[in-house]
Formats: C-alpha cells, structure tokens, sequence
C-alpha cells in the first residue's frame, strides 16, 4: 500500500479544503487535538514516562534518526524496523534538549540520567545522547509502533470523512 501523502508526479496526497475547514475548524481541530493526544498518552504510557520526561525521549528519539532521515536514501534494509548502524545513527546534548524544549539545563540533566540508567537512551561518548540501537524493533515487535499508526490513520480518515482534507492525484 502506498503512502497517500506522497508528493511525486501522479501520486495521491492529501489536500487541505480551505473552504470546508472554515465551515468545520471546530470538528477538525478536536479530531487533531484529540488524535495526538491519545498518540502521546500511549506512547507515553508505554514508555512509562512522565510529561516532560516523554518530550526530553522523543527529542531525543528524534535526534537519533535525523541523520538517517535527513540523507540521501540510504540502504533500503534501514527503511524498515532493522536496527541502524552507526553512520547513520545522530545524538544530541543536554544543552540542546534544554534549548529546544526550553526546560532549564538542570532538569534535563536529571531527566537524560534518570533515563540513562533505565536503559530508555545511552551516551556512546560524552555529550552523544541517543536511543539505543534496536528501539524501533523492539517497538514494532510489541505490536506498539503499528498500533500508534493506525490511530494516526484513523485521524486522517476522520478528516477525509469530515471533507476537511480530500485524497487528489495530480499528474
């Protein structure tokens, strides 16, 4: 199955209604809200994080694929749930963590240690913190990554249904 929000030459995508968002903005912003909501109450939960320990992990988490994100394709193997190697794999510090999210440095200091030693990220070198190899894997084993997704879809069938967002192919 393809991703309907490709943006190549005679892919489907999905399209902001203005005129119909206008109409619905209310609807269309619960089903929004609501929707990553729940994605990071359960993700949260899975994790058993905290708040702002949840947002510490997931900039983190972030970080760590960036690199592989951000580049060119890359090995088609590392577009799945297999573990990425090194080359590919990007970290940050706790000054950036406390810059981006904008929590003083103290907490993230305690947050990213508490963290440390729960095995939930490493510090290959010091400054270099990361999720450790194998996240998604173990993620997707647990059935937890496709359950997060497919609540996400259902966030974007909602809005299809609403006729807020239509589902077109330009050619």
């Amino acid at each position: 199955m393809r991703d309907q929000a490709t943006t190549g030459q005679g892919q489907p995508r999905l399209e902001l209604d203005a005129k119909v968002f206008a109409n619905c903005e209310r609807l269309v912003g619960y089903e929004v809200c609501n929707g990553l909501l729940m994605l990071n109450l359960e993700f949260q939960k899975y994790l058993g994080l905290r708040v702002e320990e949840y947002q510490v992990y997931m900039l983190i988490l972030m970080s760590s694929v960036q690199r592989y994100v951000r580049g060119t394709e890359g090995d088609p193997l590392y577009k799945s749930s297999a573990p990425l190697p090194d080359e590919f794999s990007s970290s940050i510090s706790r000054r950036r963590i406390s810059e981006v999210l904008d929590i003083p440095f103290e907490t993230v200091r305690r947050i990213v240690n508490d963290m440390l030693a729960r095995g939930l990220i490493v510090e290959p070198k010091r400054g270099a913190i990361m999720t450790p190899r194998g996240t998604l894997q173990k993620m997707s084993e647990s059935g937890k990554h496709e359950q997060l997704i497919r609540r996400f879809v259902a966030t974007a069938n909602t809005l299809v249904r609403l006729e807020a967002i239509d589902v077109i192919t330009r050619d």
